[in-house]
């Protein structure tokens, strides 16, 4: 405060008087607070829990330091940054998130702020798990390679992208970079090289920040190889001449044992046989199946070799034998016939020789004449393989029953010795005018041989034939089944497999009876097809009748049959016109009698009875 000093001088007295009115009239200065002062307007972490300190000021009006002022802090969102006040006008702020605040210091009604960022970066890049792992070459290692990006502090970091890439072995990746999670870490799967013994490395670099690469290492040793092993198809014996009734197939599977897809497998036969369908390519089962293998008269051989090198197995060699024709048809005529109709029954005769080939027992037969039936001759004689009599008489006439035959003697095997077949001579010149004469005969020779006729309940029968009499009549035997799945038949749904003239959805003006249900194919399934009971030609003969045969237990030759395919195998359907040749009542019903190998009578079974 200035301070007035006077004169004693009288003659001043009056000035003096003056000035100390006015020095006696000022007030002393009242500093107030008018600005909180911080030492610095933002601040920047680049990891979680980094702290710098913080400084504040409340100046008066001059912009003097108030020394005594009450100074506090706050941080307007903790989440990202805190304080801790020490003492009044300084504070120490800890980064605690990724993100942005303010830091405010307040004294009374005034406040200073400092904006707080926190941006970690990456500064050190650790393996947390998946090093030095070993395994079997080409092999996806059990554990996934994980690091962790961490910041200056040891805090995880998240979003930062990390690479991945094979540096030494040739392996692979499931994933060549990937962001961190919250956790700061992210991985991939590492499979590793072929070459056992050869250095394996994966590197891992972040993306951002100053972190070093790390490296994973792993070791691949020998293991299993690929394999080759034979799936089906060998060891078979056919006709020689024909393709064998089973295509051969190999398996091949990884070193895990996993079958291999798409892999190519050439088929090469030796001597004379020859095959389709090479080379074939493996499905997702891993099998791969030649499209067919015909084989010659004796020893064959077949060798299937795997496209590539390593495969433990490879090549895989089949073995199959070629035969000769061993099953005898004896056709005697106890009638007349002309070159034409004898033309006819040789076509069948060498037909079913070719479609069944293997030997069956010869046997003992002595009957008395008629045994058979009427006409029919005494027998006394070794059977081999079965003897047909063939009668062309009248038996009722144009257009009813053109044929029927079946087996009168069999063996305890229940396949046939000595059967009949007879023709009504008003309807075979028909037969042969039109064409069909052939196909009746062949159809006809196929009940002796036990086609319809030896398919009953035992003890009766074979017992190859289920719900017959019902609803759905149905022939149960293996080979016959798996044909009619390959023929198109493998999603028939409107019954069970495979389906027997039950004489249901046929046209009212189709006779279908007792004759003709339980012993033929079902018509509305099977439509053209020889064994059906009903022809409107051409009439196949399809592999599904051949396999039928060897369900009886003959050694049959699928690949003598016609080709044919199931139709219409999910709904019934009729042919749109009525077939032109209706078979009826064609089984001769007669007594079967089996006999065993020494001509002894063991059983005589009765005619059906409708």
């Amino acid at each position: 405060m200035p301070m007035c000093r006077l004169r004693r001088s009288p003659v001043l007295i009056l000035v003096a008087a003056v000035v100390l009115a006015r020095c006696e009239g000022e007030q002393p200065f009242a500093p107030q607070e008018t600005t909180v002062l911080i030492s610095a307007t933002s601040l920047t972490f680049s990891a979680i829990g980094a702290t710098q300190p913080l400084t504040a000021a409340v100046l008066d009006q001059r912009g003097d330091t108030m020394p005594g002022a009450t100074i506090t802090w706050s941080s307007n969102n903790t989440a990202v940054a805190t304080v801790i006040p020490s003492p009044a006008t300084a504070v120490v702020v800890t980064a605690a998130g990724n993100g942005s605040t303010q830091i405010v210091a307040t004294s009374g009604t005034l406040t200073g702020q400092a904006t707080v960022t926190v941006a970690q970066l990456t500064a050190q890049l650790v393996k947390v798990s998946g090093d030095a792992q070993t395994d079997t070459v080409g092999q996806q290692l059990p554990n996934p390679l994980v690091v962790q990006a961490n910041d200056a502090n040891g805090n995880p970091v998240p979003g930062v992208s990390v690479s991945f890439q094979v540096t030494q072995g040739g392996g692979s990746l499931s994933a060549l970079s990937g962001p961190t999670i919250a956790s700061g870490r992210t991985q991939a799967r590492w499979s590793i090289g072929t070459t056992a013994g050869a250095p394996q490395a994966v590197t891992a670099t972040a993306a951002t920040g100053s972190a070093m690469p790390v490296t994973f290492d792993a070791t691949a040793v020998s293991g299993p190889s690929p394999t080759v092993v034979l799936s089906a198809g060998n060891n078979q014996t056919g006709l020689a001449g024909f393709a064998l009734n089973g295509s051969p197939a190999v398996l091949v599977r990884d070193a895990a044992d996993v079958p291999m897809p798409n892999v190519r497998v050439d088929f090469a036969p030796s001597g004379g046989g020859s095959v389709t369908g090479t080379p074939a390519m493996t499905d997702v089962n891993g099998i791969a199946t030649v499209g067919s293998w015909t084989v010659q008269l004796g020893t064959n051989t077949l060798t299937a070799t795997v496209a590539g090198s390593g495969i433990v197995g490879n090549p895989v060699v089949f073995g199959a034998t070629g035969a000769s024709r061993a099953y005898a048809i004896d056709v005697r005529y106890l009638t007349s016939v002309t070159p034409a109709q004898r033309e006819a029954f040789d076509s069948a005769k060498a037909r079913w020789e070719r479609l069944i080939y293997g030997d069956v027992p010869d046997g003992l037969a002595t009957f008395d004449p008629e045994t058979c039936g009427p006409g029919t001759p005494a027998i006394n004689e070794t059977i081999d393989d079965v003897i047909i009599f063939v009668q062309l008489d009248s038996i009722d006439g144009p257009g009813k029953i053109a044929g029927r035959a079946g087996p009168c003697i069999i063996r305890p095997s229940f396949l046939p010795g000595v059967g009949v077949m007879q023709f009504d001579t008003a309807d075979v010149a028909t037969l042969l005018s039109v064409g069909l004469l052939n196909e009746v005969i062949l159809h006809e020779m196929g009940h002796v041989l036990g086609y319809g006729t030896i398919w009953r309940p035992a003890p009766n029968g074979l017992g190859l034939i289920v719900d017959g009499g019902g609803p759905d009549p149905h022939f149960i035997g293996a080979q016959a089944l798996a044909a009619f799945d390959r023929s198109g038949g493998a999603s028939y749904s409107a019954g069970v497999k495979v389906p027997v003239e039950n004489c249901v959805g046929l046209p009212p003006s189709i006779a279908c009876g007792a004759g003709s249900r339980d012993v033929h194919w079902r018509e509305t399934v099977f439509e053209a097809e020889l064994m059906t009971g009903f022809f409107g030609g051409p009439e196949p003969l399809s592999v599904i009748s051949t396999a039928s045969m060897g369900d009886l237990g003959y050694t049959v030759n699928y690949a003598a049959s016609d080709p044919y395919t199931v139709t219409n195998p999910l709904a019934l359907r009729v042919r749109a016109q009525r077939p032109s040749i209706e078979l009826g009542d064609d089984i001769l019903r007669l007594p079967i009698i089996v006999v065993d190998a020494s001509g002894r009578v063991v059983q005589v079974i009765q005619p059906r009875r409708d």
